[in-house]
């Protein structure tokens, strides 16, 4: 089997934990490069995942003529300039999220990707968790009718992630973050609601603050709350922390005939089940979607279920267990399938430049006490970000 020769730039804990897994799990792909300007970690990983070469600079990794896909997981202020510099070397990109800091930054992103002919994705990967891609799969089949609203949340202290596995601390520098909750997690949580609603956000209101966290710790927010009205006029909200202890993760969907509860980053005695389905619309268990059939056990008898006098199975929650599997492996593994059959990712480009927007619309909207309409229509900078000049 041809492999893909994938480039890493940033040396640190996704990198670890994620990305580099991830290309050595999968046959169609190869390790060829790392790079790092920071010579401990280079040497550390280079040690750990073997890639034929290592770099000190990127502009040398993306030059490198066996790199076909370029993983950009460094600190989210070189993003922008780092996915865009990979782009024009004709090389397919996935930035980690945040996708970007500012609406220029992203659009400008999208704008390249387009000039160049090459696919571009942001590195969301909560959308490939089986659970999630069965929950929008029973969403497109009308299973829960019409999503009207939906909510999605992750509460995550600063001590588990950013303690635990991070190899730096930039997620707490302002210059270097743009933002704390809201970039870290809110990326996630706007992606994930978006591709769960199925529509795009048409404007947007929020609260971002810093509730907890001392400011000898960190001085960017802790919190976020944003309301979400979409186009199709379905209305949601996205909320996260970094305060919380215990994880604490959730996304619902509500529609006209059902509802369903989603979660992957942790279970807790409320939320047991990876997923959880209601539906009020009348099924056989003939024609019960195949998931659903699978895991609807019967409550009473085998046969509960094809016994009943209109024909119909009893309206229940349906409880859902599939295999945990990897979310960066299944985005990665997509990616390249894209790449092989030159069809574009299911994560376009433009979803992840709203999500900039629907994060920095939040911050404007506390300016503007206002409803924010998206896409923006200016350029704006959260408080304490230093943005580089694109180029």
């Amino acid at each position: 089997m041809k492999k893909i020769g994938v480039g890493i730039i940033g040396s640190g804990s996704i990198a670890d934990i994620g990305h580099c897994p991830s290309v050595r799990a999968l046959p169609n792909a190869e390790l060829v490069a790392l790079c790092d300007t920071n010579a401990s970690f280079l040497e550390s990983m280079a040690k750990k995942w073997e890639p034929k070469r290592t770099y000190s600079d990127y502009h040398d990794l993306i030059a490198d003529k066996e790199v076909q896909v370029v993983i950009v997981a460094t600190p989210n202020r070189v993003h922008a300039q780092q996915a865009i510099d990979a782009m024009r070397a004709k090389k397919h990109v996935i930035v980690e999220k945040p996708f970007a800091c500012t609406h220029d930054e992203a659009w400008t992103m999208v704008n390249v990707c387009k000039k160049e002919g090459v696919f571009l994705m942001a590195g969301t990967n909560q959308r490939f968790w089986e659970q999630n891609r069965i929950a929008r799969q029973l969403i497109d089949d009308g299973y829960i009718g019409k999503p009207m609203m939906g909510r999605s949340s992750l509460h995550e202290g600063w001590g588990l992630y950013h303690e635990q596995l991070s190899f730096t601390k930039f997620r707490g520098t302002p210059s270097e973050a743009g933002a704390g909750a809201l970039f870290d997690l809110g990326a996630h949580r706007a992606d994930l609601l978006i591709y769960l609603m199925n529509s795009m956000p048409k404007r947007v209101i929020g609260i971002v603050k810093r509730l907890v966290t001392p400011e000898s710790y960190t001085s960017l927010d802790d919190s976020f709350w944003i309301l979400i009205e979409f186009e199709n006029g379905a209305t949601g909200v996205i909320s996260g922390d970094r305060y919380s202890p215990a994880v604490s993760n959730i996304s619902e969907v509500y529609g006209s005939e059902g509802t369903i509860f989603t979660a992957s980053e942790a279970t807790n005695p409320f939320q047991s089940a990876p997923l959880a389905v209601y539906t009020s619309k009348n099924f056989k268990q003939s024609e019960l979607p195949e998931i659903i059939r699978e895991y609807r056990y019967p409550q009473l008898f085998w046969s509960e279920d094809i016994m009943q006098p209109d024909g119909y199975v009893p309206k229940r929650w349906v409880s859902v267990y599939p295999k945990r599997g990897w979310a960066y492996k299944a985005m990665l593994e997509h990616f390249l399938d894209c790449v092989e059959k030159d069809i574009e990712p299911s994560l376009t480009p433009e979803v992840s430049a709203i999500v900039t927007d629907v994060l920095v619309g939040a911050y404007m909207s506390m300016k503007t006490n206002s409803w924010v309409d998206l896409p923006l229509k200016e350029n704006y900078i959260v408080p304490g970000y230093d943005p580089t000049e694109i180029k």
